[in-house]
């Protein structure tokens, strides 16, 4: 049985990965702000610790803590802000980048076994052209000007750069997609399509993942992975208008039809900038806009062939979190 330390643990991922770790017998400690909602952990046999991530502080405490008394600790490191609201990006950086920053100093305080950094798709890069990329595609994402992006990239890059010291494996999930509470990005922009409310999307497309697979190849990272490696996690890429007909399809509503064409959306984003301005806007902001119209397709072959990582069809995904929907 490990011992496993979790940030982010009240989140859309965190909460999957800890239902995991506990399915497999193992002791889970997580990490966790005063003020957050704990609902969704209710039943599941953790530790508590209290703290946040931006504190310098609070971390390495935390972790000490559960450190104690254990022939050795593994740490999996899913806490961040994902955020494409203006106001944030100092909120971002402080989350994703100091906190993964005190996220490592603890690791190394307390002689952790392993690290699993949970990143993201983004960070690995875009492609206008729709071209799948792997591992060891060149950073292009700076050029977006979207700090969940940037501030991942950095956050990715302390953790890989710590490897020579820390035995450090990455994760790098697509768009996740499961049954979900409305305050997470993907299940909000999933019960649009579901409800028939998305009528015309840009061009661009994701690499699309089930949280529950993506909870797995987090224990499989850090049952598995090769130090210093990362992973992608992504079941298949979909351009937009197939990801909202698919949605729509297993919903039984009209889909989207209308592909916007790249300057009239080029034009919406300088328009809802101006909005924004003006009135900060909390969903289709400038930045979201942005993302929405990016290519982010990914080749999980090295999690699948490394790893063992066999994620289920995206359709069954959709599925389930439709049918909760339904049930709400």
């Amino acid at each position: 049985m490990k011992r496993v330390f979790l940030t982010g643990a009240s989140g859309f991922v965190g909460v999957y990965i800890a239902r995991a770790l506990r399915a497999r017998g193992h002791e889970v400690h997580v990490l966790v702000r005063p003020t957050t909602d704990r609902t969704r952990l209710e039943g599941l046999e953790v530790t508590w610790h209290e703290g946040d991530l931006a504190s310098p502080e609070d971390v390495p405490r935390a972790v000490g803590v559960a450190a104690q008394g254990a022939e050795s600790l593994d740490v999996i490191h899913s806490g961040a802000l994902i955020s494409y609201r203006t106001r944030d990006a100092e909120r971002a950086r402080r989350v994703n980048v100091e906190g993964t920053r005190h996220v490592l100093d603890a690791c190394r305080r307390h002689e952790v076994r392993r690290l699993v950094h949970v990143s993201s798709m983004v960070t690995v890069g875009h492609s206008s052209s729709g071209r799948v990329l792997d591992e060891e595609a060149a950073f292009n994402g700076a050029e977006l000007g979207v700090h969940y992006v940037t501030t991942k990239r950095a956050a990715e890059e302390l953790a890989l750069a710590a490897a020579d010291e820390l035995d450090v494996v990455v994760v790098n999930p697509g768009a996740v997609f499961g049954p979900a509470p409305e305050s997470s990005n993907s299940a909000w922009f999933l019960q649009q399509m579901a409800r028939g409310r998305v009528r015309v999307v840009p061009h661009g497309g994701v690499a699309v993942v089930g949280v529950e697979d993506v909870a797995e190849g987090c224990l499989l990272a850090l049952e598995r992975g090769e130090r210093g490696r990362r992973y992608l996690l992504c079941e298949s890429n979909l351009d937009t208008l197939s990801l909202v007909r698919c949605v729509a399809g297993i919903a039984g509503v009209r889909p989207a039809r209308v592909r916007v064409p790249r300057p009239l959306w080029s034009a919406l984003r300088r328009i809802v900038a101006l909005v924004d301005r003006i009135h900060p806007l909390e969903r289709a902001t400038p930045q979201a806009i942005r993302m929405a119209a990016t290519c982010f397709y990914s080749d999980a072959s090295r999690a699948r062939e490394e790893l063992g990582w066999t994620p289920g069809p995206f359709e069954d995904v959709v599925r389930e979190a439709v049918e909760e929907l339904d049930g709400c």
